[in-house]
């Protein structure tokens, strides 16, 4: 039944579009930007598959959560009529007012937070002391984005790369992963914790050769929005999930969400000396009451965050310009809870959907963008969707919100004005890295929260 109302809830994506999307032969609606896009007989469905209930996530930034309230589902504090799913004692007194909740859960209360109180004491994730340092590797795939993050107590990887810019992106990935693996026995050939962000081929198509190489049981948990379809990035989904049918699995949905903290299980974070929380997910247009803008998969994005000590990362997925003004709303309560340190830039560094909104709740340190590079070629490249944009990259580098960090060198890369134009030359003072102009890039980060950026090249 639940399958169905999300279905139901998002038929009236297809209403008209901003971009007047067309058919691809494939059946496929795709935008002015040959991104996939949902129409009539080209819409999202929930798995059937039940994904292990999300509780509240407690990351090392925003407001404090109670202690007593962490081993509760977060479906325990949406209103039901006029009780609670809770405990009467003690939890009761507690709910809404010491709890931060999403805007839209807020509402149903009728009412405003008598008290939240800023986090204090609760300290870092759990990092012994003398613990190494972890490292993200933001590995080159083209046009497209897949990243390996390197734990001393474990392995995870966020999306597995895509590119048709004439890079074999999927293949790339595989590679370095695979080579990864090699060097690193200590994992014995698993990956913890596998997050998808949303069902686009630049950020999935790698989960074919995932397929090929690797065996369900050498993946411990997998995490998506649980999006699933007949045709293009949503059909490549369903056909993960029915081959990871055995792994553990977290379906990031926002209508099972209730806090503003983040959701979390044994899938999402299976790590003892880290903090992983995740956000949003596939997002039903009759919870925001928004228009078009959720026709398009980026906006359905799961978002990621990773706390290491007093070090954080935030993985934005593709979320575009209606949704990161639809999360902030929904997170008005605690927008705290976004600051992190590193930020992937979101949706490839594209016109509009990077805002300083967005960089005054992350305020980071450090931002990095994946993306294809200036030679790459077709429909898909970085070129034909004029990635990452000269305005998004003004907009990390200049007040009043900007990427704090400043680079040694002040290189001169290239930006684009908009789709298919030509290439400009743009100096980067502040501390953004682009994986379509450094290939590979590895940042080391110390419990502490000091990091080292390394290039690797192409």
């Amino acid at each position: 039944m639940r399958c169905l109302w999300v279905a139901v809830a998002l038929l009236s994506l297809a209403g008209p579009a901003v971009a007047q999307p067309t058919l691809d032969p494939t059946g496929v609606y795709i935008d002015e930007n040959g991104e996939e896009v949902f129409g009539p007989g080209y819409m999202p469905r929930s798995s059937e598959r039940d994904g292990l209930p999300l509780y509240i996530a407690r990351p090392n930034a925003g407001l404090a959560i109670p202690t007593d309230l962490l081993l509760f589902s977060q479906d325990a504090f949406k209103p039901s009529g006029d009780l609670l799913s809770l405990p009467v004692e003690p939890l009761q007194r507690q709910i809404p007012v010491d709890l931060p909740l999403l805007r839209s859960v807020r509402a149903l209360y009728g009412s405003q937070p008598a008290s939240l109180q800023p986090l204090n004491g609760v300290g870092p994730s759990p990092v012994a002391a003398g613990m190494p340092p972890m490292k993200v590797h933001f590995v080159f795939v083209g046009q497209g984005a897949g990243a390996i993050v390197e734990l001393p107590c474990g392995l995870a990887v966020i999306d597995v790369g895509g590119g048709r810019d004439g890079v074999d992106g999927p293949g790339l990935f595989a590679e370095y992963l695979l080579k990864f693996l090699e060097e690193h026995p200590q994992y014995d050939n698993r990956i913890n914790a596998l997050y998808l962000s949303h069902a686009h081929d630049d950020h999935i198509l790698g989960t074919k050769k995932l397929m090929e190489l690797f065996d369900p049981s050498q993946i411990d948990g997998f995490v998506d929005n649980g999006q699933e379809g007949d045709l293009g990035g949503l059909r490549m989904q369903a056909e993960f999930h029915e081959w990871a049918e055995s792994i553990p699995y977290a379906k990031i949905e926002f209508e099972d969400q209730s806090t503003a903290s983040g959701a979390t299980n044994s899938a999402v974070d299976p790590f003892e000396c880290a903090t992983i929380s995740a956000f949003w997910g596939a997002t039903p247009k009759a919870i925001l009451g928004t228009q078009d803008a959720f026709n398009n998969p980026n906006n359905h994005s799961v978002l990621v965050r990773i706390d290491y000590g007093q070090a954080s990362f935030l993985f934005l997925g593709d979320l575009m310009d209606k949704g990161i003004e639809a999360l902030l709303g929904e997170y008005e309560e605690n927008p705290g809870v976004l600051d992190a340190d590193v930020l992937l830039v979101s949706h490839h560094g594209a016109r509009g959907d990077t805002s300083d909104p967005l960089l005054k709740a992350v305020s980071p340190e450090i931002a990095v963008i994946s993306m294809g590079r200036d030679d790459g070629t077709g429909s898909r490249s970085a070129k034909a969707h004029g990635h990452p944009n000269v305005e998004t990259l003004a907009i990390l580098q200049e007040e009043p919100s900007v990427v704090a960090d400043l680079r040694p060198d002040a290189p001169v890369y290239w930006g684009s004005s908009g789709a298919d134009q030509p290439f400009e030359d743009v100096v980067v003072e502040r501390a953004v890295y682009g994986t379509g102009w450094e290939g590979t890039i590895v940042i080391t980060a110390t419990a502490d929260g000091t990091y080292e950026i390394e290039k690797l090249g192409f």
